[in-house]
């Protein structure tokens, strides 16, 4: 018999809308993360891609297009893909990663309209490219990363060109900021429950989903954003510092975690720690100048309520840009542009013994373990904001204990960029877990609809305070807030126990939404 108690409600809110809450009960030891592991490629495109042509029309643009391209699940380095290819951007920046790489290059191709799709007699197609003369070295790019994108079939169109009509599609004036798409790891949960039989499936992290959460070659749709621990190993680190849902083996805490509370590894087995004292100590997001710095977008919060775009100019440094366990690029000098989901390693010169910043470049690998003060961690998910701490409500000193700062016109925040504690009061669909007094688990979920689609059949969701509210009554100590909206996905026994809030512009019409990481029970 099952140790799982399921249950569901529709409670009354203020100024008489309503609510579906869905309640399920986990004992502590039921519960571990996972990521998903994609499927078909051609599916994740062409669901993404849809999405995003919907939100291109809710925008207002009458023809649009969307190019997508699928990145590789596991990487490889770009040296090997293209050899001969001068692998260096017009800053300065050396990449490593394949999937970098071909970002760049597409986003270069299609911001100066050189690239085309030709239709041929037979209904075949064809991407070409048309580069001036004198830009030998991006028809080289172009040619080796689009001959390499249609061998692995890897490009793709949404909308595709009408058939019949011969004429190149010309992809000029294009918006490449919103409507190219680099496709992460990500997949339906779904797929997931068709091939595994677990008690409870649902959400966890916030990952890359909006336009300004792409800004970096380094990023790609449906990447996750924060701490990932599985099986004792740290698969992510915690990029910002947020809220942590953390298991020993024996009990489950909350608490906010960051890079501070990381060791990293390097390439010759050099430990990097924030502890004082330490061999090769970093600091992260230093005002001043030190020989081993970390940078996150969140570096100057606290000076000017502004993300940090990129590090500073600096002669004599070389710089990194990590990405989960990954060395994707590095430059010397400074002014490193730092991805949404990942962060810049800064070394002074001499900082490290003489061969480990070229070790660094030729392994393009790390480690992490957590400091002492941290303690054993089993299994761990980062999300966020802390809603719960010992029966007290924390979300008003959130805004100021995690990092979290959305965007506000041309200024693009950190993701999820619509995460805005400052209007904690908007209602929308929500998960959260929550820690009970005997230490078993609450996980709670509020059906909502996105407010332009909204019809009277429609849940209504809850504020991020209701939302702490209904897992307080219901006896939880602890909370943390995790993914919402859209992301909102609860499966019980195999089938699909909530209704998913993302209408994509057709009301009463529900569409589910492809995530990196689930939690799941049983």
């Amino acid at each position: 018999m099952s140790d799982i108690n399921y249950r569901r409600e529709r409670i009354q809110l203020d100024g008489g809308a309503w609510s579906t809450v869905h309640r399920v009960d986990i004992p502590a030891d039921h519960l571990k993360f996972e990521d998903l592991h994609p499927m078909s490629s051609y599916i994740r495109q062409q669901d993404i891609a849809r999405m995003h042509y919907a939100r291109a029309l809710a925008r207002g643009e009458t023809d649009p297009h969307i190019l997508t391209w699928t990145a590789m699940q596991t990487d490889r380095r770009a040296s090997q893909l293209f050899p001969e290819l001068s692998r260096t951007t017009d800053e300065g920046e050396h990449i490593i990663s394949a999937n970098s790489f071909i970002t760049y290059v597409l986003r270069r191709l299609l911001a100066q309209g050189w690239l085309q799709l030709h239709e041929y007699i037979s209904d075949t197609y064809e991407w070409k490219v048309d580069i001036p003369a004198d830009q030998s070295e991006w028809r080289a790019r172009a040619d080796a990363v689009l001959r390499w994108l249609e061998d692995a079939i890897q490009l793709d169109l949404y909308p595709n060109i009408e058939r019949g009509s011969y004429q190149p599609r010309v992809f000029h004036p294009f918006d490449v900021k919103r409507n190219f798409l680099r496709i992460g790891r990500c997949d339906f949960i779904r797929h997931f429950v068709q091939n595994h039989e677990r008690e409870v499936l649902f959400n966890t992290s916030h990952f890359l989903h909006e336009h300004d959460d792409l800004i970096s070659h380094h990023s790609g749709y449906g990447d996750a954003i924060g701490l990932m621990v599985a099986a004792n190993t740290i698969l992510r680190p915690p990029i910002y510092r947020r809220g942590a849902l953390l298991y020993d083996g024996e009990s489950w805490r909350i608490e906010p975690m960051s890079l501070s509370e990381i060791r990293l590894t390097l390439p010759g087995d050099i430990p990097l720690s924030a502890e004082e004292g330490a061999s090769y100590r970093f600091h992260v997001n230093p005002v001043d100048a030190v020989p081993i710095a970390l940078y996150t977008r969140a570096g100057d919060l606290r000076q000017s309520d502004r993300p940090l775009q990129r590090t500073a100019t600096a002669g004599g440094r070389i710089e990194y840009v990590l990405v989960n366990r990954q060395i994707l690029s590095w430059k010397r000098g400074g002014g490193l542009q730092i991805p949404q989901n990942g962060f810049v390693l800064s070394l002074a010169e001499g900082a490290l013994p003489t061969s480990i910043p070229e070790q660094i470049i030729e392994d393009a690998w790390v480690e992490y373990n957590f400091a002492d003060s941290a303690g054993p961690i089993v299994s761990g998910i980062q999300a966020g904001p802390i809603l719960l701490e010992g029966g007290k409500v924390v979300i008003n000193r959130a805004a100021k204990a995690e990092e979290f700062c959305a965007s506000q016109g041309e200024i693009v925040g950190i993701s999820p960029v619509h995460m805005d504690l400052g209007s904690a009061g908007d209602s929308k669909a929500r998960t959260a877990l929550g820690i009970k007094s005997d230490g078993s688990l609450l996980l709670l979920l509020v059906d909502g609809c996105e407010s332009a689609s909204r019809t009277d059949s429609d849940s209504a969701g809850a504020s991020l305070l209701e939302l702490t509210e209904l897992l307080r009554s219901a006896g939880a100590v602890d909370a943390l807030n995790l993914s919402g909206e859209g992301s909102c996905h609860l499966f019980v026994h195999g089938g699909l126990a909530n209704i998913p809030s993302d209408r994509r512009g057709h009301p009463g019409v529900v569409f589910e939404r492809m995530l990196p990481s689930i939690g799941i029970v049983g």
